[in-house]
């Protein structure tokens, strides 16, 4: 399939095709005008010169005789250009000067005869013309044939022509700059709609703006308005109703867990103990996975308002996560610190949904920290600044992932470890609210052992 052609390809082509065209045409209708005029001129200064010779014919004891010279004739009608031929004879054949040579016109005439000729090797352009004239009392009739080479018509010919393509081509280099200033200009709204789509989020669904658009290009911003309308609220729907089904999940999961709470303390030494509490540990697992995926619902990046965020303080969200998460880690055998060395200056963002964000993190290292085996080390969240951005890191000193899993840690319900407990949604929801602050998420193994996670909040 061959490569598409951009617009301003087309318009330049069907601007140049035309314009060259059009050059073309000109030139050979220009050179066939000038080559007509021209040669009218010359044989007009070819007729002159033939009638002054007239005044040049004079008699002598009845004879006629000339007071020119060849190289007197070679100057009258070439410019010094080309050579000059003539021949005066009388009508009735006796010659008078010239080049007895010189050839008849093809057809004979009181009136002025133009006609070609060649005579020793030249081509020519000659005049015959019959003059009439009187030797004593006797009148007698002269024929005068002038013959000029056409060098100095085809030399100034091609002087014209010359200059005139010189001057369209300057006049095609101009209209093509000119062609591509407007082509710039006239795509400009089209570029700037192109940039500002290339500048979005791949989630950013907005309208574009179209107040400024021209009218010829407001139907396709109005076209990609209505289709990114119509995607956000195919998204919105299908998260109300993940938002709907979780919610009707919630109620029979909980009454399942007090039943089974229930059936474990009137039943303590039964058999179907174990069975109990393998029904308690599902369902708390389908209570948590229920939850994050209310949460993963609720932090869709395309269906984030950005006109409702505030300028939060990373500190305090920090310490109410590490505060609400420090129980459970505890209980884990497990340690939890908050590194901040220097003054963390706010970012815009949610600050319930950041909350999630640290919470899951702490949770997701807390899990899966010790691999296959249980952890028992520290998990430190840190919080680093410059003047650019904030830097979030959690961090533990547990087995670490391995690198060809990394990639796939983001992705939903992807769990390294199927026996471990929780939903593989946590990074999920983790990227999800990253990628709505406009944060970059960045997942890595430590040099000196365990896993990181750093997201980076740009300061605005």
């Amino acid at each position: 399939m061959s490569k598409s052609q951009s617009i301003r390809s087309r318009l330049l082509l069907w601007i140049g095709l035309p314009f060259i065209v059009l050059a073309v045409l000109a030139l050979i209708s220009s050179h066939l005008l000038l080559s007509r005029q021209i040669n009218a001129t010359f044989d007009d200064l070819l007729l002159n010169a033939a009638q002054r010779l007239e005044r040049r014919i004079y008699t002598v004891d009845g004879e006629l005789r000339i007071n020119m010279h060849y190289f007197s004739v070679s100057t009258l009608g070439s410019r010094g250009e080309g050579k000059i031929f003539y021949r005066i004879k009388e009508a009735d054949g006796g010659m008078i000067a010239g080049f007895s040579g010189l050839a008849d016109p093809p057809t004979a005439s009181h009136d002025p005869i133009f006609y070609d000729v060649d005579y020793a090797g030249n081509a020519l352009r000659a005049v015959a013309l019959t003059l009439p004239f009187s030797r004593g009392n006797q009148p007698v009739d002269i024929e005068v044939i002038v013959a000029e080479s056409k060098e100095a018509r085809h030399t100034l010919t091609n002087d014209f022509m010359v200059t005139l393509s010189g001057l369209m081509l300057v006049t095609g280099l101009l209209a093509i700059s000119i062609a591509l200033l407007a082509i710039h200009q006239g795509l400009a709204p089209l570029n700037a709609v192109s940039q500002a789509l290339r500048q979005r989020s791949s989630n950013d669904l907005h309208a574009l703006d179209d107040a400024a658009a021209p009218k010829e290009i407001l139907p396709l911003i109005q076209s990609i308005n209505n289709l990114m309308q119509r995607m956000r609220r195919s998204i919105e729907s299908t998260q109300q109703l993940n938002a709907d089904v979780s919610h009707q999940l919630r109620t029979p999961i909980s009454e399942i867990r007090a039943l089974t709470e229930i059936s474990l303390k009137e039943t303590p030494k039964l058999p179907v103990h174990s069975s109990l509490q393998e029904i308690q540990r599902i369902a708390e697992q389908a209570s948590h996975t229920v939850k994050q995926l209310l949460k993963y619902t609720k932090t869709r990046s395309e269906l984030v308002d950005s006109s409702h965020l505030e300028r939060v303080d990373l500190v305090v969200i920090c310490q109410d996560a590490c505060a609400q998460t420090a129980p459970n880690i505890y209980q884990q055998c497990q340690e939890i610190a908050f590194d901040q060395h220097h003054a963390i200056p706010k970012v815009i963002g949610d600050p319930i949904t950041l909350r999630w964000l640290v919470t899951n993190l702490i949770e997701n290292a807390s899990l899966h920290a010790g691999g296959s085996t249980a952890y028992t080390g520290v998990i430190t969240v840190a919080l680093t600044a410059n003047e650019h951005q904030v830097t979030l890191t959690v961090s533990d000193e547990g087995t670490g992932v391995d690198e060809a899993a990394i990639s796939k840690l983001t992705d939903r319900f992807f769990r390294l470890n199927k026996h471990a407990s929780g939903s593989g949604l946590g990074l999920a929801i983790v990227e999800q609210i990253a990628t709505a602050h406009s944060a970059q998420l960045r997942l890595a193994n430590r040099p000196q052992g365990g896993f990181e996670v750093t997201v980076i909040f740009p300061i605005t």
